[in-house]
C-alpha cells in the first residue's frame, strides 16, 4: 500500500515533508583550543573593558584567558580553568575601575565556558536520542511490512494492520522532532563556541 511504501494517502512521500534524513557530523572533534571562545562577541567586549578600565589606571595589560583544551567529547582535558583565579592582578588602591573590569571578565569567562560546556552535553544528548528514534522508527517500519504479509496469509485483522501503520507513523514524527532539537542542539554549539570548531587564522 502506500502507507507500507512510506507515502502519505495522496501519494506525496514523507520524506519531502519531513527531512528526517539529514547529515550531521559523524563525530565532534577533539582537542579544541579555548582560545576558539574568545571569538565570542561578548568575550571581545569584556576584554575590551577591561584592557580600556587598566589602561586609564595606567597598567599593562596581559592576557589571561585559560589557556586548554576543549575536548568536545569529554569536557576539560586539564585543570588550568581552577588557576584562572589564583594569580589575580595586583592593583593599587586607586584602580578600582580596573578591579571592576576584572572580576566582569573573569564572570564573563565562567559564563563561556559553562554555555560551551552545556552545549556539548546537551548536543551528545540529542543525538544519542536521534539514534534511538532511527532505530524506533525502522523497527516499527519492519513490524509494518511483517504485519502487511500475516494480513495476507488471513492470520489477522486488517484493523492489525491499521495499528502497525499508526504506530510506524507515530515513529516517524518522534524521528522528525529528534532531527529538529538535533539542529537545533548544533546551533546552540555554534553559537557557544564563536561560531563552530573551524580555526580561522587572523
Amino acid at each position: 500500500t502506500a502507507l507500507l511504501r512510506g507515502q502519505s494517502p495522496d501519494g506525496e512521500g514523507w520524506r519531502g515533508q519531513m527531512n528526517i534524513e539529514a547529515e550531521f557530523p559523524d563525530s565532534l572533534p577533539v582537542g579544541l583550543p579555548s582560545g576558539l571562545l574568545q571569538r565570542r562577541p561578548d568575550v571581545r567586549a569584556s576584554e575590551q573593558q577591561l584592557r580600556s578600565a587598566m589602561a586609564s589606571a595606567g597598567m599593562a595589560y596581559a592576557d589571561r584567558f585559560p589557556r586548554l583544551t576543549f575536548n568536545l567529547v569529554g569536557g576539560w582535558e586539564n585543570d588550568a580553568l581552577q588557576g584562572f583565579f589564583r594569580s589575580p592582578f595586583s592593583y593599587v588602591a586607586a584602580a578600582i575601575a580596573a578591579d571592576v573590569a576584572r572580576l566582569g571578565y573573569e564572570k564573563k569567562v565562567l559564563e563561556v565556558f559553562k554555555e560551551a560546556n552545556d552545549a556539548v552535553v546537551t548536543y551528545r544528548n540529542v543525538r544519542k536520542t536521534a539514534a534511538l528514534k532511527v532505530a524506533l522508527r525502522d523497527a516499527a517500519r519492519k513490524y509494518v511490512e511483517l504485519a502487511n504479509l500475516q494480513y495476507r496469509g488471513g492470520s489477522i485483522n486488517y484493523i492489525d494492520v491499521l495499528d502497525a501503520q499508526r504506530r510506524y507513523f507515530d515513529a516517524q514524527i518522534g524521528l522528525s522532532n529528534a532531527v529538529r532539537d538535533e539542529h537545533l542542539a548544533l546551533v546552540q554549539l555554534y553559537k557557544a563556541l564563536g561560531g563552530g570548531w573551524g580555526v580561522v587564522a587572523e
